[in-house]
C-alpha cells in the first residue's frame, strides 16, 4: 500500500469535484450533489483513516468499496485510490 499516493489520489478526486470536473461528462448531477454523494464521503473515510492500524485499513477498504462500485466513472480517474478501495483498477469500457 502506497499511502502518499492513495492519499495524493483522494485529494485530486475532491479538487477535481470541486473544480467541476464530473458535471456533466459521468452524470447531470452538479458539484453541490457530486461534492455531498462522493467527496465528503471520501473525506469522511480519509479522516479516520490510521494506516498503521489493519481494523483502521479494513474499514476504509469497505467503505471506499462500496462508493466505488457505484462510482466507477468517477473512480477510473484514480487508479491508486481504485486499488486501494477494489484491489484493482477499474477500466471503464
Amino acid at each position: 500500500m502506497n499511502y502518499a499516493d492513495i492519499c495524493r489520489d483522494a485529494f485530486a478526486l475532491v479538487d477535481d469535484i470541486g473544480n467541476g470536473s464530473f458535471n456533466t461528462e459521468f452524470s447531470e448531477r452538479g458539484t453541490m450533489a457530486t461534492t455531498v454523494e462522493v467527496a465528503m464521503p471520501v473525506l469522511a473515510v480519509f479522516r479516520t483513516l490510521d494506516p498503521d492500524d489493519p481494523a483502521s485499513v479494513a474499514e476504509a477498504r469497505s467503505r471506499l468499496a462500496a462508493l466505488a462500485g457505484s462510482e466507477q466513472g468517477v473512480f477510473s480517474r484514480y487508479p491508486a485510490l481504485a486499488e486501494f478501495a477494489l484491489g484493482e483498477s477499474i477500466v471503464l469500457q
